[in-house]
């Protein structure tokens, strides 16, 4: 048997065991020399940090994914599936637990922040038979900056490349901005976004009034 000659020559097995796991390393990172750069991968800046401590909070993935499958239903609707380095900065990568509503992960690609945000606030009334609950505290609501600085150098030590000078400045960054724009930053973040957000308005004051009064919308 030729195993028994192996087993009586350990050096000889030693070296064969050597030469089959060095073929197959080489068969593995041979290829990645010819792989063209992918997409820089940033880690969410400190206000989209808080805007997915919120969406966690609200429990958004909880009828919601942010992953594009390759499947045939995901392909026809977003043309291409993700790359896992879209996930690689973010922990936890929020993929969801079902699709009571649509994926996220190309949000604003399909809607821009204006739209976004009078649908946080009012979903039916952008989306007639909409089964989303409205939020309104979010817009009532402002970040405290507490504990960004904690978690932003919690994920560091995790790998996250977060430098030193963006920790200490991120309580400033966000403290005093209303919850929504928080959530809604993290969203805008999982795509990058193809309308223009420079002009969105916040649906407070005399925007909500008038939607209320002239649609009849209840938040």
């Amino acid at each position: 048997m030729r195993h028994v000659l192996l087993e009586r020559h350990p050096g000889l097995m030693a070296a064969l065991c050597v030469m089959a796991a060095s073929v197959g390393a080489l068969a593995q990172l041979l290829p990645l020399g010819f792989q063209e750069a992918g997409q820089e991968v940033t880690p969410l800046d400190a206000l989209a940090l808080e805007g997915q401590r919120l969406y966690l909070r609200e429990g958004c993935q909880q009828c919601h994914t942010r992953m594009v499958r390759d499947l045939p239903g995901d392909q026809a609707r977003h043309a291409s599936r993700d790359a896992a380095s879209r996930h690689l900065m973010e922990r936890p990568a929020l993929w969801g637990n079902a699709r009571q509503g649509p994926d996220l992960s190309r949000l604003p690609a399909e809607h821009d922040e204006a739209w976004q945000r009078l649908h946080l606030y009012s979903p039916r009334h952008k989306v007639a038979d909409s089964s989303m609950p409205a939020y309104p505290w979010l817009f009532e609501h402002a970040l405290s900056g507490e504990g960004v600085a904690e978690r932003m150098q919690a994920l560091q030590t995790l790998g996250v490349p977060y430098r030193d000078d963006e920790i200490l400045a991120a309580p400033a960054q966000v403290r005093g901005k209303a919850e929504a724009t928080a959530l809604l930053a993290y969203l805008q973040q999982t795509d990058p976004p193809r309308h223009s957000s420079a002009t969105a308005p916040d649906p407070t004051g005399e925007t909500l009034a008038t939607l209320t009064l002239t649609t009849g919308a209840a938040p």
